[in-house]
C-alpha cells in the first residue's frame, strides 16, 4: 500500500509512506530524491529526436534513432578505450606489473562486444523497406554518416590517422578541436607497441627503418611473443581482444556496405560520396595490421 502526504516548506517535497503488507514494516521516502528518469535525463533523451519529413514517415523515428544509438556507443568506445590507453601506458611504465595489462585486456572485451552489438542494430535498419527510406533520405542532405565527428575520432584515436579529414569537421570548431588533439596524441597502436618494445618482444627500430621493415619488424615482434605463451599469457590475451577488435571493426563495414547496398542500390550517398562504392574501399582498413601478418609469420624460425 503506498499513502502520500506533501508539505510546503520553504520549497515544496512530498513525503512517501511505504508499508510492506507482508511485514508490516513502515518506510518513508522523501520524493526529492534521485529518480530513474532524473539520472537518465529520460525526458530529454526522448525529445531529440527531429524528424525531416512532412508529412512525417513513420520510419524516419526509427532512423534517427538507431543512429543516436551508435553515437552513444561511439562515445562509450571512446571512453574505454582512453582507459585502454592509459593502462597500456603503466604496463610500459612498470613491466614487472600485469595488473594494467589484465586491466587493458579486460576493458577490450567490453570493447569487442559493444562493436558485435553495433553490427548487429544494422538488422533492425533493414527492416525498413527501400521505398520507405527513399520517401525521405532526400530530406538528409547533405548530412551524411561520412560526417560522423565520433567515428573518425575512434578512427584517429586507434592509428587511422588522416589530417586531410580535419577540414570537412571546420564547421564544428569543438569536435574540430577533439580531433586535432586526437591527431597529436600518443595512438593506441602507438602505446601498444611502445609497451612491447620496453617489454623487449620487440626489438629497438632504427629512426631511418623504411615503413616495410618497421612493419615486420613489429609483425616478427608479435609472433615472437605467441611462441613464449607461458611467458607472455598476458600480453597474448591483449593481442587477441586488440585482433578480435580489428576484426569486428571490419565486419561493422561490411555490414554498412551491405545494409546501404540493400537499401538504396549504388546511388550516391547523401554527403556527396559515392555511397557503397566508398565504403567499399575502407574494408582494407586495419587498426593492427601487424597482428594479422604475424600469423604468416608464426613457422618463420
Amino acid at each position: 500500500m503506498l499513502r502520500g502526504t506533501c508539505r510546503v516548506l520553504r520549497v515544496m517535497y512530498c513525503v512517501v509512506r511505504y508499508i510492506d503488507m507482508s511485514t508490516g514494516h513502515t518506510s518513508y521516502s522523501n520524493a526529492s530524491q534521485l529518480t530513474y528518469g532524473d539520472y537518465l535525463h529520460i525526458p530529454q533523451l526522448i525529445s531529440l529526436q527531429h524528424p525531416q519529413s512532412s508529412p512525417l514517415h513513420h520510419d524516419e523515428l526509427l532512423f534517427i534513432i538507431t543512429h543516436q544509438t551508435y553515437e552513444l556507443w561511439f562515445k562509450q568506445l571512446l571512453h574505454e578505450l582512453d582507459e585502454i590507453v592509459a593502462n597500456l601506458q603503466r604496463a610500459a611504465t612498470n613491466p614487472g606489473s600485469r595488473y594494467a595489462v589484465y586491466e587493458a585486456a579486460r576493458l577490450l572485451r567490453r570493447c569487442t562486444e559493444i562493436v558485435r552489438v553495433l553490427v548487429q542494430q544494422f538488422t533492425i535498419l533493414e527492416t525498413m523497406l527501400p521505398s520507405h527510406f527513399l520517401a525521405f533520405r532526400d530530406k538528409l542532405k547533405p548530412a551524411s554518416g561520412f560526417q560522423s565527428e565520433q567515428f573518425r575520432e575512434l578512427e584517429f584515436l586507434c592509428g587511422l590517422k588522416d589530417e586531410k579529414l580535419l577540414q570537412m569537421h571546420e564547421p564544428t570548431p569543438e569536435m574540430h578541436a577533439a580531433l586535432g588533439r586526437r591527431l597529436r596524441e600518443p595512438s593506441l597502436r602507438d602505446v601498444f607497441f611502445a609497451a612491447l618494445t620496453v617489454l623487449g618482444t620487440i626489438s629497438p627500430i632504427a629512426a631511418q627503418a623504411t615503413t616495410e621493415e618497421c612493419f615486420r619488424a613489429r609483425a616478427l615482434g608479435i609472433a615472437a611473443l605467441y611462441r613464449d605463451e607461458r611467458g607472455h599469457r598476458d600480453w597474448i590475451d591483449v593481442c587477441e581482444r586488440l585482433t578480435e577488435f580489428d576484426e569486428l571493426l571490419v565486419s561493422w563495414r561490411l555490414r554498412h556496405i551491405q545494409m546501404v547496398e540493400r537499401t538504396i542500390g549504388v546511388r550516391m550517398g547523401t554527403g556527396g560520396s559515392s555511397g557503397a562504392s566508398y565504403l567499399r574501399e575502407t574494408l582494407d582498413k586495419r587498426f593492427f595490421p601487424e597482428l594479422w601478418e604475424a600469423r604468416s609469420l608464426m613457422n618463420e624460425e
